[in-house]
């Protein structure tokens, strides 16, 4: 019997299938499989065999639906347990040179925004409408590459601190000195300094205490007058 098993599973002989002929539609290249292979008598019933049909040839299996995937998104919880949006100075081991490119390419970007307004010959009469302008559009800037550094403050230790910016939050700028230490600067505490190329801005930080992503599309209102 085993004999007889694996003679089923080996491949007919040249001789069967040279004869046999290639056709689009499958039942016709069958009978003509079994024209080369079966007497005359027997094609006879071979052709009222195949008009039969069986039971278990109506069943067909069902059709496998596209089935949408839900993404996955990680919670805050997970998110502060693996240190996302977090910087560190250990961690990331930032160094003030590596953010040298980052500060040359926000200049650009600051320039696209500002236009001819980004010079060193901007006047410098406070009244002037254009300083109205100018402080919309830097309020609603984004931050990260700038370079900044501390002029007044409640905390005296805080000024003098200088540095590019690495990351902007709510309440918090957090720079890189040149010490390659990453400090973490409180905008409602602080004035600062603001240096494109030449021109330097003094900007209080109450104004940017806000997020990015909102500045950009909130209405400010005009105020001359800041306190610390």
């Amino acid at each position: 019997m085993q004999k007889e098993s694996q003679k089923v599973c080996l491949p007919l002989s040249v001789n069967l299938t040279k004869c046999v002929t290639t056709c689009k539609n499958s039942e016709q290249y069958l009978m003509n499989f079994l024209q080369n292979l079966l007497p005359s008598s027997d094609m006879k019933s071979a052709a009222d065999e195949l008009r039969k049909t069986y039971i278990f040839s109506k069943l067909r299996s069902k059709a496998t639906k596209n089935i949408k995937i839900k993404k996955k998104f990680l919670t805050t919880r997970k998110r502060i347990l693996l240190g996302l949006g977090k910087i560190s100075n250990n961690k990331n081991g930032l160094k003030y040179t590596d953010l040298l490119p980052l500060h040359e390419l926000w200049l650009k970007y600051i320039q696209n925004i500002l236009g001819d307004k980004f010079s060193s010959n901007a006047t410098h009469n406070p009244i002037d409408s254009n300083w109205e302008n100018i402080n919309q559009q830097l309020i609603k800037a984004d931050f990260h590459g700038a370079k900044i550094s501390v002029v007044k403050s409640k905390c005296p230790s805080l000024v003098g601190i200088n540095g590019i910016v690495v990351q902007d939050t709510k309440n918090t700028f957090k720079v890189c000195s040149t010490d390659n230490v990453i400090r973490t600067l409180p905008k409602d505490a602080i004035v600062m300094e603001l240096y494109l190329h030449e021109l330097t801005l003094q900007i209080y930080g109450k104004q940017l205490s806000i997020r990015p992503t909102e500045r950009t599309v909130k209405k400010f209102k005009n105020a001359h007058t800041f306190e610390l």
